[in-house]
């Protein structure tokens, strides 16, 4: 009797425990289907809010900025610090009234300023709502050089090209190109200098270069500054340079300490000024009993 009353509540509790299993695991499925569905939402909206976004965002700066009539160019306003005509620094840069101001590429402008070798740098620049501002600074030539080149029947061309202070060579600036008022500058010529070194559109960064730049920029801070002008300068010495004047004057330089010996060719200078002389050679290079040829005074005509 007691053993069946206990075999029944063991089947009846048998029997519950597994209806409790089997309720728990279906839960626990509804649960993850829930939770499944919830994510799976959740990212749906966020794409969907990222597209929204995306392309919302596209077509406000569309009809806000770029399709804008307001945003339109009516104004290039260009400026350079040199000779160069504005109008000829506007076909360079390739932008033109009644496009987008928002719509112009500013890099590809600056590029394309900056790919011309005369010009140093660009700046380019929206004004809103209508002006599109270009500031230029430009290479500025210094001395020049002769170089050969093969032309298209094999024969040698000679072409003269512009030196700028840092050693960067480049074509002469076209006379088309520049301001009305703007006058070819005057430039020593280098002589002496290896041609394979000559590429247009590179520096030459040599020691002749940079010691021939040097002279023709101290020699305007230096006591002969407005006395004597180079016409050329030769660098074929390992150590030394030669300048040649306007005058036909040969002075013969160091290429360490220019500061002094621009010093003692004003002395000589003046030594030769007193007695009615020019100099005719002169060897700075060499530090004392310096070597002093002068010029013969002309002979009075019959």
């Amino acid at each position: 009797m007691f053993g069946r009353r206990k075999s029944k509540r063991n089947q009846r509790g048998s029997r519950y425990k597994i209806i409790n299993v089997e309720l728990g695991a279906a839960q626990q499925r509804s649960k993850r289907i829930r939770l499944a569905l919830k994510w799976g939402g959740s990212i749906l909206a966020v794409v969907a809010l990222f597209f929204g976004v995306w392309f919302g965002g596209q077509w406000g700066m569309r009809v806000g900025f770029y399709q804008n009539e307001k945003f339109s160019i009516q104004k290039i306003d260009i400026r350079t610090d040199g000779v160069m005509d504005p109008q000829q620094i506007h076909r360079w840069a390739g932008a033109e009234t009644g496009q987008n101001l928002f719509d112009t590429d500013l890099l590809r402008v600056k590029r394309d300023l900056e790919m011309v070798p005369q010009i140093k740098l660009a700046a380019v620049d929206r004004v809103l709502p209508d002006t599109l501002r270009i500031r230029v600074a430009e290479r500025r030539p210094v001395a020049q050089v002769l170089l050969y080149r093969q032309g298209a029947d094999g024969q040698l061309v000679r072409a003269r090209y512009w030196v700028d202070d840092t050693g960067f060579i480049m074509p002469p600036l076209d006379q088309r190109a520049t301001k009305d008022e703007a006058a070819s500058p005057w430039l020593p010529m280098m002589m002496g200098l290896d041609q394979a070194e000559l590429v247009p559109g590179r520096q030459v960064n040599t020691e002749p270069v940079r010691s021939a730049l040097e002279l023709i920029r101290q020699i305007d801070l230096s006591p002969m500054a407005g006395l004597a002008k180079l016409r050329e300068i030769n660098v074929t010495g390992r150590e030394t340079m030669e300048g040649v004047t306007w005058k036909g004057a040969r002075i013969t330089f160091s290429q360490h300490g220019l500061d002094r010996q621009l010093r003692r060719w004003r002395q000589i200078f003046d030594l030769g000024r007193q007695h009615q002389r020019a100099i005719a050679a002169a060897d700075l290079s060499i530090q004392n009993n310096l070597p002093v040829r002068w010029m013969l005074p002309a002979r009075p005509s019959s």
